[in-house]
């Protein structure tokens, strides 16, 4: 059942909070738009597979997909990379002492599943991982990405690298 649909009455439909999947505006913006689709006639349906969540502190703290523990209550062959975006250039020049980026990926498909960043600019980083695992994009071309000196998110190609090559020896 798509959750944006509530099936209880004929084009009856609930979007954002009431959906139970996160109270984010941009989720909420996102199931207006299907809903206006639906309305006009269209035959859309609401994607929850990559729903970013973000907490806008100092610094962010954002994820999208599943985490690790979710990921292995699944039976998914876990393969982890973590890396502290404070030791990036950009951490240096903003005085970022302490944060996290972890990554979950599907060992078996050698796909990303899940990743958790507490870091400055965690929501905006996130839009790379969240299409990343929309998209079943292969971990070898999400290592290949160049990203941007000094940009914070430069330290999404080391952590990607890292799980491909994983994937790379399990397949050996």
């Amino acid at each position: 059942m798509d959750p944006v649909t509530l099936e209880a009455q004929p084009r009856v439909f609930g979007a954002g909070d009431i959906t139970g999947l996160g109270g984010f505006t941009h989720l909420a913006y996102y199931h207006g738009q299907i809903v206006a689709q639906r309305l006009r006639g269209v035959d859309a349906k609401a994607d929850h597979t990559a729903v970013p969540r973000v907490t806008f502190t100092d610094p962010e703290v954002a994820s999208v997909g599943v985490s690790e523990a979710a990921a292995r209550a699944r039976g998914i062959d876990v393969l982890v990379a973590s890396v502290d975006p404070a030791q990036a250039v950009r951490g240096y020049i903003h005085d970022f002492h302490r944060g996290a980026l972890k990554l979950i990926a599907d060992g078996a498909r050698g796909v990303l599943v899940g990743a958790t960043l507490v870091t400055p600019r965690a929501g905006e980083i996130l839009g790379e991982l969240a299409l990343a695992i929309k998209l079943c994009i292969p971990l070898k071309a999400l290592a290949d990405v160049i990203h941007p000196f000094p940009a914070f998110n430069r330290v999404l190609g080391e952590s990607l690298g890292t799980l491909a090559a994983k994937v790379a020896r399990r397949s050996a």
